[in-house]
């Protein structure tokens, strides 16, 4: 396919809403490909997470919960519509959600975070912060933090290249113990178990001299990790109180308390950061501003039959 122009002017078209499942990765691929981000969305596993699903369930698995389907997979050769399993159920599952959100009243918890998936600034990437996105990255600091800044910045410009997903390059916690263990040659490379062997291969020596670069640069350069104010022993109580309130909610929703608060949520909320996803979308419209009430005396915890209750003051 050479001309994309009639796919690109239907993502766009205002009055098509475009059905997806867990859509970051997808909307930031198109965006880079179009220049435009489709709009406006639907993103089937956020919707099933504020209907009380799996935390981050899969496309198979919230396929053959909402229909009954089961995907096949493994697929052989000989299935020429292998590909259409992927989109062929969005459609019910799509119908299903939103009858359950009108239903529910939750479709306005969503609707900030749909918005936001159509938003080009999430998807302008700034290679120079990708370390950011690192999964394990805390471990890391000074030298060893720059090393991992620039096998980000590497992966991502190769993953463009070549328009394939970036663990397909190299997966987080290979870049990791690359930067932790700052291998001198192929053979120290080779013997790090998280990289593939034929990544090692195909970019081992373009690897090694990522290393020596970033060894060489100036020390006022080398990224930092944000400092965080540690929590006093009140605001610890407080958090461990608040953990408490955020699992009876979850529990009066019927969702996993993973999927609506981390204990990193609450320490940012208590806090004052606005990175806590708590003060966000629907995790605002179902905990945060319960939870706010609470921290600023506005209602109170009482007991009843063994449960907790938010109660007015």
């Amino acid at each position: 396919i050479s001309d994309f122009e009639p796919l690109a002017g239907l993502l766009v078209r205002q009055d098509l809403l475009k059905v997806f499942h867990s859509s970051s990765q997808d909307l930031e691929i198109l965006y880079q490909k179009f220049g435009a981000v489709p709009s406006p969305v639907f993103d089937t596993q956020l919707a099933a997470a504020v209907l009380g699903y799996n935390h981050q369930i899969s496309y198979a698995e919230l396929v053959q919960q909402v229909t009954g389907a089961t995907l096949r997979r493994p697929l052989s050769k000989d299935e020429l519509d292998y590909a259409m399993d992927d989109v062929r159920y969005l459609s019910a599952v799509y119908e299903e959600l939103s009858q359950k959100l009108e239903s529910t009243g939750r479709s306005s918890w969503i609707e900030r975070d749909l918005r936001a998936m159509s938003d080009p600034e999430n998807y302008q990437v700034d290679k120079a912060q990708l370390w950011r996105r690192l999964k394990g990255v805390l471990k890391l600091k000074g030298e060893k933090l720059q090393i991992a800044s620039e096998l980000c910045q590497w992966r991502e410009e190769l993953a463009q290249r070549q328009n394939r997903p970036r663990r397909w390059i190299a997966k987080d916690d290979a870049l990791i113990e690359i930067a932790r263990q700052k291998p001198g040659n192929l053979e120290a490379l080779a013997q790090i178990p998280e990289l593939r062997d034929k990544t090692a291969k195909r970019y081992g020596k373009e690897l090694l001299q990522i290393i020596a670069r970033a060894t060489q640069v100036d020390p006022a350069q080398w990224p930092q990790h944000d400092r965080f104010k540690s929590l006093n022993k009140q605001q610890l109580a407080l958090g461990d109180c608040l953990m408490a309130l955020c699992r009876m909610i979850a529990d009066q929703n019927q969702i996993a308390l993973a999927t609506l608060a981390t204990r990193k949520d609450i320490d940012n909320l208590i806090l004052n950061y606005k990175s806590s996803r708590l003060t966000q979308g629907w995790r605002f419209s179902m905990a945060g501003e319960q939870l706010l009430k609470f921290m600023h005396g506005q209602s109170t915890v009482s007991v009843d039959d063994e449960s907790l209750r938010l109660d007015p003051r």
